[in-house]
């Protein structure tokens, strides 16, 4: 490859998928310090391989293959949590904002509704859980997905339909954000509630109906992307 056209192909890579390769960490690993060197790891990895891209694939299955591949090896420590579990973690008693934090108090609310959502997304195993980001966040083709996981396109589709039903019936009842109605009792409804946040995710669904959840959690919280110094 030229190194022109390379130079240019990496800069596509930076802006097209920096935001989505980083949110992809930041969800399948909770130590964000963690998710941070992994999110750069890809980065790393697509440099290195850059020139054997003969675009034999879409561009976007390359990038994910990596993705997955450099995740697949950093997450083996992730825990993974019983819905029990979380509904009862998460109702342990209301958060209070601390004293000393030293920026707008309505963004410390939102970086812990993030937590708790990659928490939400900790009750599925590791590859569950980065085949279902791949597809309902990515927006990947199934067929995109079996390739990266090498697995039967009917095999994938089984899999996703059966996260989405598990996580939406935890949601249902356990998040104000995913149902301002719903029986949501935990530690930052009220919080949530002081700065109208819920509402921010109900103006959004009004305007488009088919926003997936964690889709719209991207763009409403405080996601970092880590590869906003490359740009």
């Amino acid at each position: 490859m030229e190194a022109k056209s390379r130079e240019i192909l990496l800069n596509e890579i930076v802006r097209e998928y920096g935001k989505m390769v980083s949110g992809i960490c930041r969800r399948m690993i909770q130590d964000q310090d963690l998710a941070e060197d992994v999110a750069q790891e890809v980065w790393i990895q697509i440099i290195k391989s850059i020139d054997s891209f003969e675009e034999k694939s879409k561009l976007s299955t390359w990038i994910y293959t990596i993705c997955y591949r450099v995740i697949k090896k950093y997450c083996k420590k992730e825990r993974v949590y019983t819905t029990v579990f979380l509904s009862s973690y998460y109702r342990q008693g209301e958060l209070e904002i601390p004293e000393n934090i030293d920026y707008d108090q309505s963004i410390w609310i939102k970086e812990m509704c993030n937590k708790c959502i990659t928490g939400i997304l900790h009750c599925l195993d590791n590859e569950s859980r980065l085949i279902y980001l791949f597809r309902d966040v990515v927006q990947l083709e199934y067929g995109e997905i079996s390739v990266i996981f090498n697995k039967k396109e009917v095999a994938i589709r089984k899999l996703i339909s059966r996260v989405r039903k598990k996580l939406k019936n935890f949601l249902e009842d356990e998040c104000i954000l995913f149902n301002p109605h719903g029986k949501c009792n935990c530690r930052m409804k009220r919080l949530v509630k002081d700065i109208k946040l819920e509402e921010e995710y109900t103006k959004i669904r009004e305007i488009a109906k088919t926003v997936n959840f964690f889709v719209e959690s991207e763009e409403i919280l405080p996601c970092k992307n880590f590869w906003e110094k490359l740009i």
